[in-house]
Formats: structure tokens, sequence, C-alpha cells
């Protein structure tokens, strides 16, 4: 990871506010991965937090906006299930803005000339992963995502730790910037992973341990214990009887006991020795539950600690991932609990290399 003031030189090089947009055609990645009920988006932070960069474009005179986002795993085919008309309704709603969206075509290339024809101000392509092309990076894809426009943003922190077509591949062809989002949450995990304040605690969830062996290396570096709760917690003892020589598993803590035969939520008294440990620390990292939060008799493990993080003021904190945003959202935390990324994997893949893919191709 560069040093901070490389970093934030960098930043300035790529801000959007000295820019002249006006008569501009620009495509943005966002990332709109809503969790969506009933063909309703039930949590819309993700979109919520775009809009500054959105309304700026329009402030600046940008004469087209055209916006690409992924929902869901559709296996690079159409799906109804993962169209974006609740998205697209509920970016409407909010934005108070009309945006359109072409029906989709299973051929890219005729789509993104009606994308590129649509008399719209503001243009949602569909679901990005309806083309398999996206996961592949292809460059012809990215090419025909480019057609017609003048300038790319990238305003997805949350999906720049994957190198497909609307992430890395258009930024390598059209001038690149960072949105104002994506500059900020780079901005506050790098800010945080320097600052060396003790004690430090990080606690992770989630499950695949092999996956997250990187991520735990460089947390061990920066953070004084590392909790491990959810899955990863009961995958950790037979892996570090398979692997005894990961040095930072001195540092790792894991509960001394579960609810249930399946062991879908930690006990009351592991939960409170977590809460104990985060509430005397000075630096926190959050990311994922530490049981099945969604069914509430599985719920109480993780609404300890969470409260036990918003109350711990005098830490700096750093909480990120989906199913940590749902949980704190129920419980009206999200305010209360230090910065708030939109990714969670995209922030421990940050923290583990330095760089993510995105933000490489845009020489952060």
């Amino acid at each position: 990871m560069s040093s901070l003031r490389t970093f934030c030189q960098n930043q300035e090089n790529l801000s959007l506010l000295g820019m002249n947009l006006e008569g501009k055609r620009v495509l943005v990645r966002v990332d709109f991965n809503c969790p969506i009920e009933g063909g309703v988006v039930t949590n819309n932070y993700r979109i919520v937090e775009s809009l500054e960069t959105l309304k700026l474009l329009k402030e600046k005179g940008a004469s087209k906006i055209v916006l690409l986002t992924h929902l869901g795993r559709p296996k690079g085919e159409f799906d109804a299930n993962f169209s974006l008309k609740p998205v697209w309704e509920e970016l409407e709603k909010l934005w108070g803005e009309k945006v359109s969206c072409p029906s989709y075509e299973n051929d890219y290339r005729i789509y993104a000339r009606k994308v590129m024809e649509d008399p719209n101000e503001i243009v949602l392509w569909e679901n990005i992963r309806f083309w398999k092309e996206e996961k592949k990076n292809d460059p012809q894809f990215a090419k025909f995502l480019a057609m017609g426009n003048d300038l790319f943003i990238n305003e997805a922190f949350s999906a720049s730790h994957r190198e497909h077509a609307s992430v890395v591949g258009v930024a390598s062809l059209l001038p690149s910037f960072a949105g104002l989002r994506l500059g900020e949450e780079a901005r506050e995990i790098h800010v945080l992973i320097e600052k060396d304040y003790s004690p430090s605690v990080a606690l992770v969830g989630g499950a695949k341990i092999e996956t997250k062996v990187p991520v735990l290396e460089a947390l061990e570096k920066h953070y004084d214990k590392i909790l491990l709760g959810g899955k990863i917690a009961l995958e950790y003892e037979s892996f570090a009887l398979n692997n005894p020589q990961g040095g930072w598993m001195k540092k790792i803590e894991v509960p001394s006991g579960y609810l249930g035969e399946e062991k879908f939520d930690i006990d009351a008294f592991s939960a409170n020795h977590f809460a104990e440990i985060l509430s005397g620390a000075k630096k926190i990292l959050w990311n994922g539950p530490v049981g099945k939060f969604e069914d509430p008799q599985y719920a109480k493990g993780s609404v300890i600690i969470a409260k036990a993080i918003s109350q711990n003021k005098e830490a700096v904190r750093l909480v990120g991932g989906g199913d940590t945003i749902a949980l704190l959202d129920s419980l009206n935390l999200r305010n209360e609990v230090g910065f708030v990324s939109t990714g969670g994997g995209a922030m421990l893949d940050y923290i583990a290399n330095g760089t993510l893919p995105g933000l490489e191709v845009l020489e952060y």
C-alpha cells in the first residue's frame, strides 16, 4: 500500500470536483446490488451512497449519464429474477430524476446501441451480468460498454475487487476517475490501517476460512487480536490442526460455545466476552455477524456485539459487509458504529492486498 501522502496526491489528481463536464457523456460503474424481496428493494444503502456523485455529474453539465451495475449471480444469461426493475424504480424515487432502462437484448452489441441512442439523459443498462462477457473481462464487450462515452467514473468500491469488464475493462479505454464515495472509502480504510492504536481488534465472520487466510495474515500485521465468528470460527479448529505454521493464528480467538445443534449462533458467554474485548479497544474492524442473525433466535450474539461497538465512541471503527449493514439497520445503529463501507469482500481484499483491480487501473 502506498504512503498516505502519495495516496492523497493521487486522489487529488483523480478528483471530479474541479472538472468541467459540460456536454460530456459519462459512463458510471455503480453497485446497486441491493437485497430485494417481493419485487421491492429492502435496503437502499448502496444506491443512496452513490447519489452525491450522480448529482454532481448533473450539476457539472453532463449531457448523458450511463449507469452500469450487477445484481446477484445470473450466470451470464437473462434471468427475470435478477432484472433491475426494482432497482430502477428505487433509483428514480431516491434521485427524483427520470431514468430509462432499455429492454434486454441477448446481443450486447445491439443493446449497447440501444443505450447509446436512448434519448433520455440518464440510462441504466440491464443487469451487466446477463452477459457472460462481463465476468470474463472480454475486451470487445468492454469496447461496447465504453461506446459513445467521453469518460468513465468508478463509483463501485464494493465491486472493485472484481476484474470485470465494467470495472477494469472500460477504465482502460476511457479517461477514468474515482467517484466521490469510492474515494472516501479508499481513504477511510487506508487511513485506518495506518493508525497505530492499541489495543486493536478485528472481528471477522462469514465462511470458507481457506479464502480468508490472506486477509487474516494482513490483519495480523495491524491488529492485536482477531476474533472469529460464524462459520469461519467453526472451520478454524480443523484448519489450524492441518496448518500449524500460520503465525497469524497466535492472535486468533474463537467462541467457547454455540447455540443449538447447528451452532447457528455463539452462546451468551462468548458474545459477552467478545463485547468486553471490543469495548476496551481503541481500533476496531468488523466484517460479518457471528450467527444466523436473520433468525431472531440466533441473532443475540450479533446484537450484543453490535451494541458494544456502537457504544465504544473512543475507538476508530470500520464496519463493512452487506449482512453487517442489514443487522445494523435492523437495530437502527448504522450511524453509530463509525465508518460503514459499502463493501465487505472488497474492504477485506483492500486491507489484504493494499489495492484492488478497480483502484489499480485508476492508479490509486
